[in-house]
């Protein structure tokens, strides 16, 4: 009798064990498509970018996807909103790569003098595994940006969280970056 009630206990506690894991699996992945619907254009960042206003009103705009993307129009505005997107797109990529560039300038200046490596592998992407041919397309124009960005922003990282920092620094790098005229990826993609 005592071993049927080990046994009940144990498959009891099995069950509960499986179910409880069964919910935080169903949790985690409505996590994710929550994060997913976030990444989405709101209708009102919809409607910034109908005006032509989206990348300086929209808090953050490297953590959303491209509103411009939700519109159409005439041939003439479909291109238009392409190459917007292109920017965007471009400018979130490189902007997360002047976060990360930052840092490791920040971290290098932490080194004891010995220990640092020279600053031109920084200045010349070296350190980051570039070349100078990923620096010859338009991508390649807002990656070397990037990289005079963090020379000149790395100080954000002292004394902060990275969370915070790198957030400072993608806004400092979204201002210009959003900035760039179409004209440059019009003429890379026709």
């Amino acid at each position: 009798m005592r071993f049927r009630t080990r046994l009940f206990q144990a498959k009891l506690l099995l069950c509960v064990s499986l179910l409880s894991a069964a919910s935080i699996s169903i949790a985690e992945e409505k996590t994710g498509y929550d994060l997913l619907l976030e990444m989405l254009p709101k209708p009102h960042e919809i409607e910034l970018a109908r005006k032509g206003v989206a990348e300086a009103n929209i808090d953050k705009p490297w953590e959303r996807a491209c509103p411009y993307s939700e519109l159409s129009g005439t041939a003439e505005d479909e291109d238009e909103y392409f190459f917007r997107c292109q920017r965007w797109n471009d400018c979130v990529s490189a902007g997360a790569s002047a976060s990360i560039y930052s840092e490791a300038f920040f971290q290098n200046h932490l080194r004891q003098p010995n220990d640092q490596v020279p600053w031109e592998y920084y200045r010349d992407g070296s350190i980051f595994l570039l070349e100078p041919s990923d620096f010859e397309t338009v991508s390649g124009h807002l990656r070397q940006y990037a990289l005079k960005s963090a020379e000149e922003n790395w100080r954000l990282f002292e004394g902060r969280d990275a969370a915070t920092a790198s957030d400072m620094v993608e806004t400092k790098f979204w201002q210009w970056c959003s900035a760039e005229p179409l004209t440059l990826w019009k003429a890379e993609y026709q």
